[in-house]
């Protein structure tokens, strides 16, 4: 995959934070912030989905705790 440059601009002590804790994790600062803009991006996603089900099940679930835990085996 091709990859392209974008710049981020952070405080000097900002950037001192994030390339410390991406150095603990064995990686570096530009694949931290990758990362963690990627997984942002997918947690956000995900919440505005789960809205949108849920506002066209009129604010109700699908299935209620009992019948998933039915349908999973999981009930007793």
């Amino acid at each position: 995959m091709a990859m392209t440059a974008s710049a981020i601009r952070f405080a000097p002590e900002e950037k001192e934070w994030i390339t410390s804790f991406a150095e603990m994790n064995g990686t570096t600062f530009s694949a931290q912030v990758r990362q963690w803009a990627l997984e942002r991006l997918e947690d956000e996603l995900d919440a505005r989905d789960l809205k949108e089900a849920v506002e066209e099940n009129d604010g109700e679930p699908g299935v209620s705790w009992e019948e998933a835990k039915r349908n999973l085996g999981l009930a007793r």
